[in-house]
């Protein structure tokens, strides 16, 4: 039987005999003997004269240690979900700031990965820390980039939300970003989160939100009874932090720092 499990910390393999069964599992796991835990589920038999009532051992081997190589780990799921999808690329983890951060590079299909703005890169992070948090059971953050798609996407919201700001303090209306996912959102409010001359709140519903930007002296003059336009929209959090409960993309402590329970 081929195992089509894509977890690799723990695989179920068979063979003529015990020990055979256990080669493979090694094999498939690219681990030695003594990095690793056996438990046989069958003895597996080899019948009369080897043709009738023969069956096959059945055993489970599992890298040893409570959590095994968490990094390691991730990059072999990862790699065996690309096989899966039949896509080849090239896969790094490295442990930074207590994040594993997944770097994906693929031969010339990036684009299939990522999605429209982002949206299948988002649903293959969220499957994968899904995958790790039940094998390891407890929350891994991890951030999943594909290309750099994300640090260039990152950089392209700071630089738009630094624009308007700009624009906001020079004409003193309120600048709107386009519908934002909370990870997005993140990018936008931490980029103004320095500068105390405007500031930032999410209005919207559903999954995408819209990040307003505004001068933070046009609250003043509204308390004073100057002119500020209006009511603000509702549903502002504090200046600066939008409280949309996800790390930010990009350099830095990047997004997609989920935990696995979502």
């Amino acid at each position: 039987m081929q195992d089509q499990d894509v977890n690799p910390s723990e695989i179920v393999a068979e063979g003529k005999n015990v020990d055979d069964a256990i080669e493979k599992a090694l094999e498939r796991l690219g681990v030695t003997r003594d990095q690793v835990e056996c438990e046989v589920l069958e003895e597996g038999t080899q019948g009369v004269f080897g043709l009738i009532g023969v069956k096959q051992a059945k055993v489970v081997v599992r890298k040893k240690g409570p959590n095994g190589d968490v990094s390691a780990m991730i990059e072999e799921m990862v790699n065996n979900l690309l096989r899966l999808m039949d896509i080849s690329g090239r896969v790094t983890v490295r442990l930074e700031d207590d994040i594993h951060r997944v770097d994906i590079e693929t031969a010339g299909v990036d684009g299939l990965l990522i999605g429209k703005k982002g949206e299948s890169l988002e649903d293959i992070g969220h499957l994968l820390r899904r995958m790790v948090g039940k094998q390891l059971k407890k929350s891994v953050r991890m951030d999943i980039d594909v290309g750099g798609y994300k640090r260039r996407r990152s950089s392209a919201l700071e630089n738009t939300a630094i624009s308007l700001a700009a624009r906001v303090k020079a004409t003193g209306k309120e600048m709107q970003m386009e519908p934002l996912s909370a990870a997005e959102r993140r990018v936008v409010h931490l980029a103004l989160a320095g500068d105390p001359e405007v500031e930032t709140h999410t209005v919207g519903d559903g999954d995408l939100k819209i990040v307003v930007i505004s001068s933070a002296r046009r609250g003043a003059r509204d308390a004073d009874g100057g002119r500020g336009g209006g009511p603000k929209p509702s549903g502002k959090p504090e200046p600066g932090h939008g409280h949309d409960g996800d790390e930010p993309m990009g350099g830095g402590a990047e997004g997609e720092a989920w935990s696995a329970g979502e």
